[in-house]
């Protein structure tokens, strides 16, 4: 390599209040040294991870051994590359349960009704937001103010990625406390709304003069964390007639149209509630989306959504997280809040846990500051609806397995006693090049994906 450390430009990549020279020289140090093509091919064999973890062991000889495993972290920035194989298989789990003909799910569930539906978070206070339309704040007159004399009407064109979006018009009259338990108990109210809409169904089985038993509803659901700051959830919602656990899903009898199947969805969300302390009862917010599913080589309407595109939109969903706000995907302390670089917003949701976790009944709380009070999962979804993370997981190491052949040393090798080292690279100038890798290789993938799609 010509030239000096210093003629190289400086890193866009590098964190603030980093020497970008010194990572350079880091990176330089790497590339140059004579271990250099051993280091690569043990990072490129972790799938160019950002943070692996070191294991070691001991063979019966004293001999030293040391392997490279995934972080298997979701989240784009704590490590790209297992970020982007996360969604990947978010996206085979999906689509397997909505077009079926893969991973063990027979292609007749694409046949089965399905609904793609989004249930929001009831309005704490007015927004700022975006209008694909242009206009403005809705549901308020020019110049009328609120009790504490601002104008709660915004007269700005917001883009998707203004930074306004998403922050109260008056801090004063929006709801943090309402925000902060919605927050908390929206696990319990998705799980509510599951076990409404299965009774529902029963029941209009039952009315129509069918078996109240022989189809029941099949979920996956994707929480998303709205630039508000609170969860709502993306899910898709299938019918299957009933069977035993373990069996393939097979289709329902045909007692429901898509339109009775849409209002039992809706019925289900608007009469699904909570009653928590002081009389505050839960719901879903009113703006609810109930979109039908067409399969692959149908042609829907206008309210039909294609299953590849759900199945993709739910996948990017899955890789965001709290970072979004300015936090850092860890455990946060009640002490670091005050030294957080976040807007006003965020930081009177975290002083609101911090003031509701006082109470007995919420003192777990403050654990969960580092998701704005969500303890739920990310994903979830019913047992039959298709195949899990672990099936592709197993699946995807047995298939490296096959590929890369038996190794001489392998059975050795996997009887030792694997004990955690440490994770990570030795330096910053290591981690950045692993992520250009993995950057690489991810556009590579995309790349020929799209060729495969232009000569098709």
């Amino acid at each position: 390599m010509n030239g000096s450390v210093s003629d190289i430009p400086s890193l866009p990549d590098a964190p603030a209040g980093v020497d970008s020279s010194a990572v350079l020289t880091q990176m330089v140090r790497r590339a140059a040294s004579p271990s250099f093509d051993t280091w690569w091919d043990t990072a490129e064999r972790c799938g160019f991870c950002a943070s692996p973890i070191r294991l070691k062991a001991s063979d019966e000889f004293g001999r030293q051994h040391h392997v490279l495993t995934r972080c298997n972290n979701r989240r784009a920035t704590a490590c790209p590359s297992c970020s982007d194989l996360y969604a990947r298989d978010i996206w085979q789990m999906i689509h397997a349960g909505l077009n079926g003909g893969h991973h063990g799910i027979p292609s007749t569930v694409a046949d089965h009704p399905q609904l793609f539906v989004t249930l929001t978070a009831p309005s704490f206070g007015a927004v700022h937001t975006t209008r694909r339309n242009g206009t403005y704040h809705p549901g308020n007159q020019q110049g009328t103010k609120c009790a504490h004399e601002r104008i709660i009407r915004c007269n700005c064109t917001h883009s998707l990625h203004d930074p306004a979006v998403g922050q109260p018009l008056c801090s004063e009259c929006y709801d943090y406390v309402g925000h902060v338990l919605f927050a908390w108990h929206a696990p319990e109210l998705w799980r509510r709304f599951t076990i409404r809409l299965r009774r529902s169904l029963s029941q209009a089985l039952r009315t129509r003069g069918a078996d109240p038993k022989g189809t029941r509803p099949s979920f996956v659901k994707v929480v998303e964390l709205q630039r508000r700051g609170v969860p709502h959830f993306h899910a898709v919602i299938r019918l299957d007639a009933a069977s035993p656990p373990g069996e393939q899903p097979s289709p329902p009898e045909p007692n429901l149209d898509m339109a009775d199947f849409v209002e039992l969805v809706r019925r289900a969300t608007v009469d699904t509630k909570l009653a928590i302390r002081n009389d505050v009862v839960l719901r879903f917010g009113e703006q609810l989306d109930i979109k039908s599913i067409s399969g692959a080589g149908i042609v829907g309407s206008d309210a039909d959504v294609h299953n590849r595109r759900v199945a993709g939109y739910l996948a990017k969903y899955v890789t965001k997280s709290v970072t979004d706000h300015g936090i850092d995907s860890r455990r946060l302390s009640e002490e670091g809040i005050d030294q957080l670089d976040v807007t006003d917003h965020v930081r009177r949701i975290l002083q609101t846990i911090v003031s509701v976790a006082r109470d007995e009944q919420y003192q777990e709380m403050t654990l969960w500051l580092h998701t704005l009070g969500f303890r739920g999962h990310v994903t979830s979804k019913s047992r039959q609806f298709s195949t899990t993370m672990k099936a592709l997981r197993e699946h995807r190491a047995d298939w490296r397995r096959e590929r890369a052949g038996s190794h001489p040393e392998a059975a050795t090798v996997q009887q030792l006693m694997w004990e955690f080292e440490r994770s990570g690279y030795e330096n910053l100038g290591d981690r950045l090049l692993v992520i250009s890798a993995s950057t690489r290789a991810r556009e590579q993938r995309l790349t020929g994906r799209n060729a495969l799609k232009e000569g098709a």
